[in-house]
């Protein structure tokens, strides 16, 4: 995959640097984007300011400080706040290949935190190149994504099809929960030994750095040994909880790690899906208020997952997005 600077194919300004406090606030005005990394980036509408020229749609928003990096695709005028900047394509791009590149930008935000901004180096990172963008980026059509998700609820199949719009309901509804192994129970190394040891997995705000250490498999509980393609969420940790995953290798979970057992039969697809679900409750908890036990069999979560969840091709993905995922 070749790669090129974000400055290649934008064109990079700051913002209005406008304070929303000091704005008249209007139900059906123009939007304010702001550094949030919810709601497209919007935090409300304010009246139009004569003096000030909103600008257009069509044009990505980076926050460069606060939740840093977070990358949207406006879609109507507004005016922005304090560190974030405006993108605008050099060249033509679909509606698709721009959420595309707001995707390839956003998984640069390892590299910063609240203390390390992107003011100076947004425009030296690196993304594909058009010609390297995946040809499933622009077969998609994202007008009419939303009506072929219903027409598909009429389309007569013979595989495994589940609701279009689905209830809510409980983890417990759809998992049992197994608690891992505390520490002291276990012998861990730092390197894998021989085939017989395998990842002791920590909480982690990242899959890739879970691996506590490596445990001997046959010195461990047999039910506490976890095949791959195992859904394990973070049960601790201020920074880690909440984070929920889909292992790639047998493991066995440390005691801050509980691991989920579906009720029924799921496919890979189907254990990403609820992994981000549940991910996405994490603003509920904290490391005072821990998803364990009670409180993670809550968690809301739909009942079954959309039909282009389980008809999704995961081998493709993995293989358009490899390129990406070695770059950053």
């Amino acid at each position: 995959m070749k790669t090129c600077k974000v400055s290649d194919l934008f064109d990079i300004q700051y913002g209005n640097s406008l304070e929303l406090i000091y704005l008249e606030k209007d139900p059906h005005g123009v939007n304010f984007v702001s550094r949030t990394a919810k709601r497209n980036g919007v935090s409300g509408k304010v009246k139009l300011i004569p003096t000030e020229k909103p600008f257009p749609a069509g044009v990505l928003t980076v926050a460069v400080g606060g939740s840093v990096l977070e990358t949207f695709l406006q879609q109507s005028p507004f005016y922005t706040g304090f560190h974030v900047m405006v993108l605008s394509p050099k060249v033509e791009m679909t509606t698709s290949v721009k959420l595309y590149y707001c995707h390839c930008i956003r998984a640069n935000q390892y590299k910063y935190s609240y203390g390390r901004q992107a003011n100076a180096t947004l425009g030296s990172l690196m993304i594909p190149t058009l010609d390297s963008v995946p040809t499933y980026v622009y077969e998609l059509s994202i007008k009419d994504y939303g009506k072929n998700l219903i027409r598909q609820a009429d389309i007569p199949s013979n595989e495994k099809t589940y609701p279009i719009c689905t209830k809510s309901v409980s983890v417990g509804d759809l998992f049992d929960i197994e608690n891992g192994i505390a520490s002291s129970q276990v012998i861990r190394s730092d390197i894998k030994e021989s085939e017989n040891w395998i990842p002791y997995i920590r909480p982690s705000y990242r899959q890739e750095t879970s691996i506590d250490a490596y445990v001997n498999k046959n010195l461990v509980p047999s039910d506490k040994v976890f095949p791959a393609g195992t859904l394990y969420v973070s049960t601790n940790g201020q920074g880690s909880h909440t984070f929920s995953y889909v292992s790639t290798t047998e493991f066995v979970a440390n005691s801050d790690v509980s691991v989920l057992i579906p009720k029924r039969a799921m496919s890979l697809q189907e254990k990403l899906f609820y992994a981000q679900c549940i991910t996405n409750n994490r603003y509920k908890f904290s490391y005072g208020r821990k998803p364990k036990g009670a409180r993670l069999l809550a968690v809301k979560v739909p009942e079954y997952p959309p039909k282009y969840v389980t008809d999704y091709n995961i081998d493709k993905v993995v293989n358009s997005f490899s390129g990406v995922l070695d770059m950053v």
